[in-house]
């Protein structure tokens, strides 16, 4: 097959940590969350901090509220319960979900349990699947988070084509990000900004090192009311 005859698509991937929708200014707000992420036109998103039924937010479903206001399919991960409610991770998308898979990553005892979720989607044109990640790792400690990021990769570390996004709570150079760095390409790589005020860069969408993958300009969004995270947008070309 030359060149001219090769299949391909382009993905808008997001990541964005929504603090259950509170803003810096204390309001829980999904509209103003909606509209920062369709200013990005993102093809495919993932969420973290999101709650589902949860009284501090309204008691709604924000996974189903979001898919809705973003015209997408919206399936969410429950890591724990909270408040009468839940509590986890998200993946919008404006393609079709074929396959969804949670799996618990490893915890110290009586911490907050981690998940990692896995979607199928279907990209048409003749494409294989995608398989899509969303996570949010272990803040502290970062052994932990380390063993997280470990038992991630070895999960998917083969799999392709594949795209991991989400909050990782880790910097870069960090023992996480080295071994993240190790098996996949960090679409992100020239953000060097904060995208959390307090952590420093800590949110990012890998994808697999060894895919005909063509990664374009990131996009870090400085938009620091919404959330207390920036959403930070990568432009991906992937082409059989």
């Amino acid at each position: 097959m030359n060149r001219k005859e090769q299949t391909s698509v382009r993905l808008r991937v997001l990541t964005y940590n929504i603090h259950h929708g509170e803003g810096m200014d204390g309001v829980v707000d999904l509209q103003r969350i909606a509209n920062v992420m369709q200013s990005l036109q993102p093809d495919i998103i993932a969420l973290q901090e999101v709650d589902k039924y949860v009284p501090r937010s309204d008691d709604v479903d924000q996974t189903a509220e979001l898919a809705r206001r973003m015209g997408m399919t919206g399936v969410f991960g429950r890591a724990i319960d909270l408040m009468g409610g839940e509590y986890g991770v998200a993946v919008l998308s404006r393609f079709p979900v074929i396959d969804e898979h949670k799996t618990y990553l490893p915890n110290i005892e009586h911490g907050e349990q981690r998940i990692l979720l896995t979607v199928k989607l279907d990209l048409g044109e003749e494409l294989p699947p995608l398989t899509f990640s969303a996570v949010h790792l272990e803040w502290n400690p970062k052994q932990i988070q380390a063993e997280q990021a470990a038992a991630i990769i070895e999960l998917h570390s083969t799999e392709t084509p594949y795209v991991l996004a989400g909050d990782l709570n880790a910097i870069p150079g960090s023992d996480t990000m080295k071994l993240m760095s190790a098996v996949w390409t960090d679409a992100t790589a020239s953000i060097t900004d904060w995208t959390n005020a307090e952590d420093g860069k800590i949110d990012y969408i890998m994808v697999g090192a060894k895919d005909q993958w063509q990664v374009g300009e990131p996009i870090l969004m400085k938009e620091d009311i919404a959330s207390d995270h920036r959403p930070v947008l990568a432009v991906l070309d992937w082409i059989r």
